[in-house]
């Protein structure tokens, strides 16, 4: 597990997934399924363990008891992602270590690939998802194509 703590949220990254077929929306409202249903019944009856699909309740009546907002789950690819605002205020789009140093990095216009590898990242969606729209929508980046956002020729630039 990886906790990301951010000026306006904490992040919680668990990797594999949601398991089964429990999707996000259910998150909370019914029983997902277990991976080892004799180890869950043990671990109930014999220890002080909290009970079982009281956890995202739990994270839901305390957001609201704060008057802060809904926590966000997210089923990524290969990781389960909770988002924990502190604000209903929207963040204010400010750039990060990893940001800076991107704009830095795209003086030239870089490729989806050329950025992964700049920042570290074996997946360029992520990057880009990441890193790079968050710039873009805030016209501090800019595609060489913009009426084609997807195309495989698309590279970005400081603006």
């Amino acid at each position: 597990m990886q906790l990301d703590f951010f000026t306006d949220r904490l992040e919680i990254h668990s990797p594999g997934g949601l398991y089964g077929r429990t999707t996000v929306e259910e998150l909370g409202h019914s029983r997902p399924d277990l991976r080892n249903p004799a180890l869950a019944v043990m671990a109930d009856t014999l220890t002080d363990a909290e009970n079982r699909y009281s956890g995202i309740p739990t994270i839901r009546r305390e957001m609201a008891a704060y008057s802060l907002p809904e926590p966000l789950f997210e089923n990524r690819r290969g990781e389960f992602v909770v988002t924990l605002r502190h604000s209903m205020e929207p963040a204010e789009p400010s750039c990060d270590g990893a940001q800076t140093d991107l704009l830095s990095y795209c003086t030239v216009p870089r490729t989806r690939q050329e950025i992964a590898a700049f920042l570290g990242i074996k997946t360029a969606s992520y990057a880009i998802r990441q890193y790079v729209l968050p710039l873009v929508e805030t016209s501090k980046l800019k595609m060489t194509i913009p009426d084609r956002p997807g195309s495989p020729r698309q590279t970005y630039y400081k603006a």
